[in-house]
């Protein structure tokens, strides 16, 4: 039992350490690009940390801060459109600057998005002449990201360098590649079969489906299941239900034709779990299951409506990126579904297994989607890492 505690102590602390932070270092600046069907953005990001110390504004009237930054812009825009140029066949094109962010990374980034005007198609080939802080910190670095690209298959891409500029480096030519729809596609299906494995809340709900699929209640006790095969047409039908519902609500509010605020939606996924996981605890569905699976799935799908949003993908090509999508979920779910029913299936006499092993994984995705539920309908941050590390230390 202390074993098992203490694997799941681990579990928690491996779930809340995985927030991944954007990477944004202290002597780079960035441009990145959005690449459309018929036109390209931009955005630039930069440093107050390096800004101000390079153009000597630090500790000056004129330093450039968060809370002047309106004040500030026309400047920051101005230097920047003195150094760089973007150019097609020889020819300089505009950069014009929308509104402007900041980014709370560090001691902060500022935020420039654009748009490229000048082209009546997205070209071959684009150059760039970049000099930011070149000549005033040698060490400076620049970096061109492709943020999207659907063509290429490129989806919020915040890592994939495209060009290096330094001092020396100042002038390169980037070949856009905007033609072609099976790259973009495959990319498309690929997203979908990461989102279900690096996503914990639907990996997590789908999971406390499949743990009891081969046991069942009998005098108000789990015992297993005699044969394979009904075990397994019992979570077809589950994974089913799940995929009709998250398809619908996927489609129709990719379409723009039902919307849920965000936080809703995201609270109500949390729930989910918590609820599928207390099935493992009391019999709380009692032959409902199908109904519970098809409700909560439809508020999965608008999750996955939401994350293609953020990626900026439902921009283009609808009906590939919408079909692709769900190709890609569907796929990710089989290959779970195909590692984990035949392990359960082969553990589910094990008296471990359903006495200690159900309510144990029970509490921690309580605990974990109870969490969740906090954090997303009140918009804080709880530190599960840091809590319960004390209590690992203890066990271990």
């Amino acid at each position: 039992m202390m074993r098992g505690m203490r694997w799941c102590l681990l579990a928690i602390v491996a779930v809340f350490a995985a927030n991944e932070a954007r990477a944004h270092n202290l002597g780079e600046s960035y441009l990145y690009l959005q690449v459309y069907r018929d036109s390209v953005s931009g955005r630039f990001e930069i440093s107050f940390a390096d800004l101000n110390p390079a153009l000597g504004l630090s500790g000056t009237d004129a330093e450039i801060t968060p809370a002047n930054l309106d004040e500030r812009i026309g400047f920051l825009q101005d230097y920047y459109r003195d150094h760089v140029t973007i150019s097609n066949d020889g020819q300089a094109l505009p950069i014009h600057f929308k509104e402007h962010d900041v980014l709370k990374v560090g001691e902060g980034f500022i935020l420039m998005p654009f748009d490229i005007g000048g082209l009546d198609a997205v070209p071959e080939v684009l150059t760039f002449d970049y000099s930011v802080l070149f000549d005033e910190e040698p060490s400076h670095r620049g970096f061109l990201i492709v943020e999207y690209n659907w063509a290429t298959g490129t989806f919020a891409n915040e890592a994939g360098i495209s060009l290096v500029f330094s001092p020396n480096v100042r002038h390169q030519d980037f070949e856009v590649r905007s033609t072609g729809r099976m790259q973009g596609f495959l990319a498309v299906v690929r997203l979908g079969m990461e989102h279900i494995w690096m996503g914990f809340d639907h990996v997590m709900f789908l999971i406390a489906l499949l743990l009891p699929s081969v046991l069942r209640r009998e005098d108000g006790a789990w015992q297993p299941v005699n044969r394979f095969t009904p075990a397994l047409i019992h979570v077809v039908k589950i994974v089913t239900a799940f995929t009709v519902a998250h398809s619908v609500t996927l489609s129709l509010a990719s379409l723009g034709l039902v919307r849920l605020p965000g936080r809703l939606v995201e609270v109500v996924i949390a729930v989910s779990i918590a609820v599928a996981a207390s099935e493992l605890l009391f019999p709380i569905f009692r032959g409902r299951v199908w109904l519970v699976v098809f409700g909560f799935g439809l508020f999965h799908g608008f999750g996955f409506a939401g994350a293609l949003s953020e990626m900026g993908i439902l921009g283009e090509y609808m009906g590939l990126s919408l079909f692709g999508f769900n190709v890609g979920v569907e796929i990710g779910q089989v290959v779970i579904v195909v590692i984990l029913f035949p392990l359960l299936f082969l553990f589910r006499r094990w008296f471990l297994y359903r006495k200690v092993g159900l309510p144990l994984a029970a509490v921690f995705m309580i605990l974990v989607s109870s969490a969740w539920v906090i954090e997303r309908a009140f918009d804080v941050d709880i530190p599960m890492s840091e809590l319960v590390k004390p209590y690992v230390a203890r066990v271990m």
